[in-house]
């Protein structure tokens, strides 16, 4: 644990603090191989996770979201890689982005690692203007559609060991910005210190009676922007079935679920509703669904053993 606050200060020091623009995920924790690129291999097999979360139904284009993320260790060494696959549609914008993840695995006692991880990929931005409707005629705001496909990249922390684990990331550095002041009118790729989206989250597994119980927690931060935080806590009911509650500081309550088919297949459902004045627009909440898989090239088929995260 010694080198564990040293190196992810290190890892930190381009960011003060980060809100939230990019997409959010009621399942952060096993969505971490999206979250975080350090996350990546950790998994003793080839994993993989498909997301689809539709956010306030009901409201006209509301926020729409798709994953994913498909990664492994690379046999006999520390490495491990992976590709994460991410759409979001937001009103007249839509971002697509394709990461390649690689990691690097330290063992710091007998059963904890700490694994360090880099993501590069491209970013495609489009924004349509002509989606609007307006009162006046030739608005040069809304007057056409903007597209640009650039270079990004990420970084990320993750220490975990048997019954805990912690995770620390910056998905994307840079972020498409519509430079008026150029005559070309496009976007431009920026890194913008005060914009980047930091994510910092962590959970602990522990035996209650005859279940486990499993209480996780997630900040996101941006300068400018006030701090948001997600906690949960999920009760494994049989070795089969997760069950769990949380709440989101922007007033949003969450219900979560998920079912281990065997060792190979997970699915997974959560519902979230909005405490605000946002339920009358948004008033059929918020759905997501997960599907994971977990296969090995060895004769076993999946885990050795259920992984908790």
């Amino acid at each position: 644990m010694k080198y564990l606050l040293p190196i992810l200060m290190l890892i930190a020091l381009p960011v003060i603090v980060c809100g939230q623009d990019q997409a959010q995920y009621n399942h952060y924790i096993s969505n971490q191989g999206v979250l975080n690129p350090a996350y990546n291999g950790t998994r003793d097999v080839i994993s993989g996770l498909i997301i689809s979360r539709n956010q306030w139904l009901g409201m006209s284009d509301a926020p729409m979201n798709q994953a994913i993320n498909v990664h492994g260790p690379i046999e006999d060494t520390n490495l491990g890689v992976g590709v994460v696959l991410e759409n979001d549609r937001l009103g007249f914008s839509n971002n697509f982005n394709f990461m390649a993840a690689g990691s690097y695995k330290l063992q710091m006692g007998r059963r904890n690692f700490l694994a360090l991880g880099l993501q590069l990929g491209v970013t495609s931005n489009v924004y349509d203007g002509t989606k609007a409707i307006t009162q006046d005629y030739g608005d040069p705001v809304f007057d056409g559609k903007q597209s640009l496909i650039g270079f990004n990249f990420g970084i990320g922390a993750y220490y975990y060991a048997e019954n805990y684990f912690a995770g620390f990331s910056i998905p994307r550095f840079f972020r498409p910005d519509f430079d008026e002041a150029t005559e070309s009118g496009k976007f431009k790729n920026t890194v913008s210190f005060k914009d980047l989206h930091s994510y910092w989250y962590g959970g602990y597994i522990f035996d209650w009676g005859d279940v486990k119980v499993k209480p996780t927690a997630l900040i996101r931060t941006v300068v400018g922007a006030p701090l948001t935080f997600d906690v949960t806590a999920n009760v494994l009911l049989n070795e089969r079935i997760w069950l769990g509650a949380g709440y989101r500081s922007i007033s949003e309550v969450v219900l979560l679920s998920e079912f281990i088919v065997n060792r190979q297949w997970t699915i997974r459902y959560s519902f979230d509703y909005s405490l605000s004045k946002l339920a009358t627009y948004g008033q059929y909440g918020s759905h997501e669904i997960g599907l994971q898989f977990d296969f090995s090239f060895n004769k076993r088929a999946g885990m050795r053993s259920i992984r908790y995260f």
